[in-house]
């Protein structure tokens, strides 16, 4: 399947409440975006999807369980900046030295939890 152009135009629209509410009824679930751009150009309409989980999740992450998270990417950020040197060949003390600070980091946050 040959991939498609990336979309570099962007155009908003503005609706009052009472608009929103009848255009959300009748998108049915599907995507704003993917209709509106499926009406203008011709195309088939999608078919209504789910809403996209990440957004579930986050309405229900308590304050402790979305910095928990937050801590866990500034982790994996840390683990693909090792990548990085250790590919590059800065040498194995370091990388060594910063693993186990990474690993302290993620037992604190275990424990805390």
């Amino acid at each position: 399947m040959p991939r498609q152009p990336a979309r570099t135009v962007t155009r908003s629209l503005r609706f009052t409440a009472a608009e929103w509410a009848i255009v959300e009824a009748k998108l049915a679930q599907r995507d704003f975006s993917a209709t509106a751009r499926a009406l203008l150009l011709g195309a088939e309409i999608p078919e209504p999807r789910l809403k996209v989980r990440r957004e579930i999740i986050r309405r229900r992450m308590t304050e402790a369980e979305a910095k928990t998270v937050q801590q866990l990417a500034w982790i994996g950020n840390n683990l693909n900046q090792i990548a990085k040197a250790t590919n590059q060949g800065s040498g194995v003390v370091p990388v060594l030295g910063a693993l186990i600070s990474l690993e302290r980091e993620a037992r604190r946050i275990a424990n805390a939890g």
